[in-house]
């Protein structure tokens, strides 16, 4: 999923739509259609696929949510995509994804189409960074995301979302190498962090609940270590920066709506780009 710092989401359509058709593509209205078991659309790399799906549609205030099938395609590229429609735009974007067994990967740009990469694709480790990412970028952390406007309205507009985490049992032997104690530190960090809040820990289960805003601004000041991606972290991007259209920042409407070309369930655009050269 990703986010763009602009509300103007006109302007985001034509300044993708710009983007696409340099990229050699062109702009079509496909009809409907059934998806195949293992679509192309949907697990194929950008320029293998011949036709792309792009939607865009308004997040919290200040934002613009864009879907995209497949759905790695804007951190594709040399440079991204997302970096490209950045630097036009002049605002910042992201796009955070978890994969299989929840590693977590963050690619965010700025203004002038910076790169900043945090956390690592699946079994892929190497994917994007072309080599193993440095030991502090294991974990995702915003570096170039200034959040705090975004959290103080998700608290304001939404003052009972919560999402879920744990504190993991330490090992019964001690740290036994520097790893090892980096990763007790981010442990204890975070308990302490949880204090400062006021919040309550299971003492059974370890279980910990905290409002969504907590934890976005917390991935600005110490990034992801110990929050679990598919229960914490995810839920609170797509609670907090997709704000009232939250539930549509989910990989179903790829499935439901770009995969099928269905009718947008939401206000705002879709845009599907073909490689007319390509076999389909």
């Amino acid at each position: 999923m990703a986010f763009i710092q602009s509300a103007d989401t006109a302007r985001v359509e034509r300044e993708l739509s710009r983007l696409l058709v340099e990229e050699g593509r062109r702009l079509t209205t496909p009809k409907p259609r059934t998806p195949e078991r293992y679509d192309r659309m949907q697990y194929g790399l950008g320029g293998e696929v011949r036709r792309w799906g792009l939607a865009g549609f308004q997040g919290a205030p200040g934002w613009t949510v864009l879907r995209t099938a497949p759905f790695e395609l804007l951190m594709q590229g040399t440079p991204p995509l997302l970096a490209r429609l950045s630097s036009r735009l002049g605002v910042p974007a992201f796009q955070y994804n978890i994969y299989d067994s929840t590693p977590e990967f963050l690619m965010e740009v700025d203004a002038d189409g910076r790169v900043e990469l945090s956390g690592f694709v699946g079994q892929e480790i190497t994917r994007y960074w072309n080599s193993e990412p440095p030991m502090e970028r294991l974990d995702t952390q915003f570096r170039i995301i200034a959040p705090s406007a975004v959290a103080e309205w998700a608290e304001s507009a939404m003052p009972n979302a919560c999402v879920t985490g744990w504190i993991y049992c330490p090992l019964a032997a001690p740290p036994r190498t520097d790893f090892d104690e980096l990763r007790e530190s981010q442990q204890a960090d975070l308990v302490r962090w949880l204090g400062q809040l006021g919040t309550r820990i299971d003492p059974k289960s370890q279980e910990w609940r905290v409002h969504p805003a907590h934890i976005v601004r917390r991935l600005a000041q110490a990034g992801s270590s110990f929050l679990p991606a598919e229960e914490c972290v995810e839920p609170a991007i797509k609670t907090v920066f997709g704000g009232p259209n939250a539930r549509h920042c989910d990989n179903l409407f790829l499935v439901e709506t770009l995969l099928p070309h269905a009718p947008m369930p939401v206000d705002g655009f879709v845009l599907y780009a073909e490689a007319s050269s390509m076999e389909a």
